[in-house]
C-alpha cells in the first residue's frame, strides 16, 4: 500500500451506542488514533514518574509514533532540549526538523551515551533486541517503553526492569504476555509480584509516583483497550458527532 501511496496501517474503530448496541460511529484511522492514545499515555507517566526538574529528555525512535511521542513529552514537561537517537540518523533528522518550532533539539551520534546522560528516557520502536541496557541508567533516571506491543519486541534489559526502584505497568497481565515484563519473567528476574502499581493506580492516586529524587522508575506500556475507547470518546465529542 505504501507503495500506492495509501497508509501501511490498517485500524478502524467501531462505536455502538450504549443504549441499542446500534452502531453509531465508524472511524477510519489506519492507526493513527491508536498512537495518539499511546503518546498520551506517555505523557501520563511522566506526570507521575519523571524527575520534577528535569528539563531534558532522550527519545529512542523516530516513527509515526514517536512523533506523537515527541510532541505529548513536550507538552507534558517543560523542555528545553529534546535528544534524538534513531538506528536511522536520517530518521532522526527529519523528525529534529518536524519538531524545530515545537521544541530545540539534537541527535545523539551513540545510543549509551545519550542514556548515561538522560534522566527522562523514552522508547517508541520496533525492536527486537534491548535497547537501553541496565548499567547504563544512573540513579534518578525515568523511562517508559512504549514499542513492545507484541511477543518478540523489547526495548529494555531485562535486568533494568529488576533494578528499578518502581516498575509500572498500563496492564499487568498484558506486559507479562507482550511487553519488557515478559522477556523479565523469562529471564528469571522478575515476577509480577515485583510490579509496583498500574498506571492507572498513579492515575486514581491509589499508589504514589515517584517519592524519591534518586529513585530508578519504570514504566512499560503495551496499550489497553480503555485508552483507545477514550480516545474515540475524544473524537467523537470534538466532531460533535
Amino acid at each position: 500500500n505504501r507503495a500506492r501511496g495509501l497508509p501501511s496501517g490498517d485500524g478502524l474503530f467501531l462505536l455502538l451506542d450504549a443504549g441499542t448496541g446500534v452502531p453509531a460511529v465508524l472511524l477510519e484511522e489506519h492507526g493513527y488514533l491508536t498512537d495518539f492514545r499511546t503518546a498520551a499515555a506517555v505523557a501520563l507517566t511522566l506526570k507521575y514518574l519523571a524527575p520534577r526538574d528535569a528539563h531534558e529528555a532522550l527519545l529512542v525512535g523516530a516513527g509515526a509514533l514517536a512523533r506523537l511521542t515527541a510532541r505529548a513529552m513536550v507538552a507534558q514537561m517543560p523542555l528545553a532540549w529534546l535528544t534524538l537517537w534513531n538506528r536511522t540518523p536520517e530518521r532522526a533528522g527529519q523528525l529534529a526538523r518536524e519538531l524545530a518550532q515545537v521544541v530545540e533539539t539534537r541527535i545523539a551520534p551513540a545510543l549509551e551515551s545519550a542514556v548515561r546522560e538522560a534522566r527522562v528516557i523514552v522508547t517508541a520502536t520496533a525492536s527486537t533486541k534491548p535497547l537501553i541496557m541496565a548499567s547504563w541508567v544512573a540513579p534518578g533516571t525515568h523511562v517508559t517503553s512504549v514499542g513492545t506491543g507484541s511477543p518478540e519486541k523489547i526495548e529494555l534489559e531485562p535486568a533494568l526492569l529488576a533494578r528499578a526502584d518502581k516498575l509500572v505497568a498500563d496492564r499487568v497481565f498484558q506486559t507479562e504476555r507482550y511487553g519488557n515484563l515478559h522477556h523479565a519473567v523469562a529471564a528469571g528476574v522478575m515476577t509480577r509480584k515485583r510490579v509496583y502499581a498500574e498506571l492507572g493506580d498513579l492515575a486514581a492516586g491509589r499508589r504514589p509516583g515517584r517519592e524519591r529524587p534518586d529513585e530508578i522508575t519504570v514504566a512499560d506500556l503495551t496499550g489497553v483497550g480503555v485508552q483507545d475507547a477514550a480516545i474515540a470518546q475524544a473524537v467523537v465529542e470534538a466532531l460533535g458527532l
